[in-house]
């Protein structure tokens, strides 16, 4: 069947003369269920004759309550054509042109055309964020709809251009309701893919049955483009601590906290009971859309990754080279998005100081060295100020001051002289190393 071949006449008003001439053909559209259709294609074409060879007398939209008007039709007799492309049908509902309601139209009255009902079931639900647990508007939002060998008509189907793609859109309210109208019974696919405004979204389809005895309401369609995860890096005595931290997807990538059960929703995916989707492939679609994500640490010590996936990830926090805290942590409903970390290192700050407060001459690195068993070696460079700091373990420590120089006149942590003896770095509290230099 092809489109539409001509449109004879629409007007929005027209003169009284031509009012007198013609006639008006109303009615209404809906499903089995009562709810109206909004937004069909609906026309008026001279009786028996197929589309191919006829004339389209009126056309017009139905409106939010379902209803259309037609106006300025010729009198005669016709049919009343539904919908648009390859999915056209004649009123009541059926394909064949010798199957169609034919009416009577004559100047200056109006016909009015029985209600056409749609058969089938709606299939509602909502659009979920798997990542927040709460309802999701998603714009550029498309809903697949169809099954094998079968053209459906439903809504999407007899408003969209695309339905002959066999491509249908549902609205997406603000809570993330959406509605497919009058589906009929049969096998389907529902499935999402992401647009221009929602580049993050993961893509998502499962299998879905309409029937009789079916329950096709309160669905839930489960997508995510990410959260946000944020916290602070503090030390043992509370101090911020001033590095990088990296997540990274975990190889195990154990199950996530979710919302509902299983049978229902998870992961990112629309899934029904005895579709063949799994939680092991609903985790390892999400494992494969992880990345390694970096965020260097503030001197707040605060941190934000964007864009992070729901799943296991590995949490490492660094320094100069040295990690300071390596743990798993979950993402998603119920698992971390907002962290405090207090890492097992405690931030020593220093300052060299120029004799009688005059200008520093060039500086070179201060070198800390780790009593065994755990021997380890750290440096700070001191700044133009004077001023260097240190990330250590708690631990027994020794200071060598000597690359500053011959200058070097004495070494302290505030109350005693630490330049050729061993000193301890103890957790919750502040501890400083003064260099002071000679004439």
């Amino acid at each position: 069947m092809t489109s539409f071949l001509l449109l004879l006449s629409l007007f929005a008003q027209a003169p009284a003369g031509l009012q007198a001439q013609t006639g008006i053909v109303t009615g209404v559209i809906r499903t089995e269920e009562g709810l109206p259709l909004e937004g069909i294609r609906v026309a008026v074409t001279p009786a028996n004759q197929p589309i191919a060879d006829s004339l389209l007398e009126s056309l017009g939209p139905t409106d939010s309550m379902g209803r259309y008007r037609l106006e300025n039709v010729s009198p005669g007799r016709y049919n009343i054509l539904i919908g648009r492309g390859n999915l056209l049908r004649y009123h009541p509902g059926v394909v064949e042109v010798a199957r169609a309601t034919t009416i009577q139209v004559v100047a200056g009255s109006t016909t009015a055309v029985a209600d056409m009902v749609f058969p089938g079931k709606n299939v509602t639900g909502r659009v979920v964020d798997f990542a927040t647990g709460a309802g999701r508007r998603i714009g550029n939002l498309v809903l697949c709809c169809y099954s094998s060998g079968q053209t459906i008509v439903s809504l999407g189907a007899l408003s969209d251009p695309q339905a002959a793609a066999g491509v249908f859109r549902a609205q997406i309210a603000d809570d993330g309701s959406f509605v497919f109208s009058s589906v009929p019974p049969g096998n389907y696919s529902l499935s999402t893919t992401a647009g221009p405004a929602n580049p993050n979204i993961i893509s998502i389809s499962s299998a879905l049955t309409v029937g009789e005895n079916r329950a096709n309401t309160g669905l839930q369609l489960q997508v995510t483009s990410g959260v946000e995860v944020q916290g602070t890096v503090l030390d043992q005595a509370g101090q911020p601590v001033t590095g990088a931290v990296q997540l990274r997807p975990s190889p195990t990538n154990s199950a996530f906290n979710m919302t509902g059960s299983p049978t229902n929703t998870t992961g990112g995916r629309f899934f029904v009971p005895g579709s063949g989707s799994s939680l092991e492939a609903i985790q390892d679609q999400l494992f494969k859309s992880a990345v390694i994500h970096s965020d260097p640490i503030g001197p707040d010590g605060r941190f934000s990754i964007k864009r992070v996936y729901p799943g296991t990830y590995v949490l490492k926090v660094n320094t100069t080279g040295v990690t300071l805290l390596e743990r798993e942590i979950q993402v998603g409903i119920g698992g971390l998005a907002n962290v405090s970390l207090q890492v097992p290192v405690i931030k020593v700050t220093g300052r060299v100081i120029a004799p009688d407060g005059g200008p520093l001459p060039k500086l070179n690195y201060i070198r800390l060295v780790r009593s065994a068993p755990e021997s380890q070696t750290f440096y700070a460079f001191p700044d133009t100020t004077g001023e260097f700091s240190f990330l250590l373990v708690p631990g027994t420590y020794r200071v060598f001051a000597e690359t500053l120089g011959p200058l070097v006149q004495s070494v302290s942590d505030g109350s005693r002289d630490i330049a050729n003896t061993e000193f301890t770095i103890e957790g919750g509290r502040n501890q400083q190393i003064l260099v002071t230099l000679g004439k």
